[in-house]
């Protein structure tokens, strides 16, 4: 009898998956074809693959088809079929790839590597395609992957700094060498002489007199009929927690009656359960949404996730109206761990606050409650807002 996740594969079905999750992954197994299967990511992407075991290499062998549905199931089962046939007699698919990937342009490589290895494994796997997109395959993609020399990495990594931070052109070069890594270890990684930049800790938050201008325009946002923006916008500061955490929040993980959020571990950038204390500011702002939002998400959106996704135009004009300079969204979580060290709070309990995991405080992490973190959160937030206190600024 067929499990939950091992059916008769048909494309109604497969078209009408559930989504297992952030950060999470599904497998769905066919019955029809054996060794056929699908795997399913948070973001919605599905990916068939090959999975069969191999007696002659004592060890199961994974090959990634394509995706559906611009690979459609016939197709997939065809693969899949002639994939079995040759593990059968002992060839391994993923030796015979490898031994022709050298002759392959870069651009064949990078889509590879998005499909076997960036979207089944990373978390930052659209942030590649990206970078691939603009940065990587406009350089190298005509190239073959023999013909890219260390010298034109380092030219090429240069260059990036002109439009770029080189914390940025780093993360690029960073891709790069892991694509030849991870896709072609028998060759010659031409990264391997590139340097990293230097690069240096930025330290901007919002000085009280640029917090009263931005409170300001967070609230004549609102007025203008935007306040899923504003509302975003002050719980990012409000919290301290990041931007992806916010903008995929969701309504089963607040508990008001301890006014505490939770973010898994799967969620979180360093893998661990987070609590947030909820201060005063923050439960108002969620209490008035929860009584006219019905999505699972307090921040609803039209795309494939169901959230909303970094409103970069409304914070465009949340600067120009604050005029504010050199200011990025991740400045606001920032600005909280900056108000918390003013108002005397500790290193530990900043870095509790904002999720860091250095492991020589790991051990104090441990054993803290929430309370003095919430005291100053607290605190933090009376002093980002004492400057607009006798002005005419409703923080709603």
């Amino acid at each position: 009898m067929a499990s939950e996740n091992t059916f008769n594969f048909t494309e109604e079905r497969l078209r009408n998956l559930p989504l297992p999750g952030t950060g999470k992954r599904a497998y769905y197994n066919d019955t029809t074809e054996k060794g056929l299967r699908l795997a399913v990511s948070g973001t919605g992407v599905k990916s068939f693959q090959f999975q069969r075991w191999s007696p002659e290499k004592q060890r199961p062998v994974i090959v990634t088809l394509g995706k559906w549905p611009d690979l459609p199931l016939h197709s997939a089962r065809d693969k899949a079929n002639a994939l079995r046939l040759e593990v059968s007699k002992g060839n391994d698919p993923q030796s015979d790839k490898r031994q022709n990937r050298d002759t392959l342009t870069v651009a064949a490589i990078l889509d590879l590597y998005i499909t076997e290895h960036a979207i089944p494994h990373k978390r930052s796997a659209k942030d590649d395609q990206a970078k691939i997109r603009l940065h990587l395959k406009p350089t190298f993609g005509s190239r073959r992957v023999d013909e890219v020399t260390p010298e034109s990495v380092r030219a090429w990594h240069t260059r990036l700094t002109k439009t770029m931070t080189p914390a940025a052109a780093n993360r690029h070069l960073a891709l790069l060498r892991s694509v030849y890594n991870t896709m072609l270890p028998d060759l010659p990684n031409p990264c391997r002489t590139t340097k990293m930049f230097k690069e240096y800790s930025r330290d901007r938050f919002l000085q009280p007199e640029e917090l009263e201008r931005f409170f300001q325009a967070v609230e004549d946002e609102r007025a203008t009929g935007n306040p899923d923006i504003s509302d975003y916008l002050l719980l990012s500061i409000f919290t301290g927690a990041r931007r992806s955490n916010v903008l995929s929040m969701r309504w089963n993980d607040l508990d008001f009656n301890r006014e505490q959020w939770r973010i898994s571990g799967e969620d979180s950038k360093n893998k661990s359960i987070m609590l947030v204390p909820l201060v005063g500011e923050v439960l108002e702002i969620l209490t008035r949404r929860r009584q006219s939002v019905s999505s699972i998400f307090v921040f609803p959106g039209y795309g494939k996730t169901g959230h909303l996704q970094e409103p970069k135009k409304g914070w465009a004009r949340i600067l120009k109206r604050a005029d504010l300079e050199n200011v990025r969204l991740h400045d606001l979580r920032r600005t909280m761990g900056s108000y918390q060290t003013i108002g005397g709070a500790s290193t530990a309990i900043v870095g509790k606050t904002l999720g860091h995991k250095n492991p020589n405080s790991t051990a104090v992490y441990a054993r803290m409650t929430l309370d003095p973190v919430r005291e100053a959160m607290e605190k933090a937030v009376a002093l980002m807002k004492a400057p607009v206190k006798k002005k005419v600024v409703n923080l709603k």
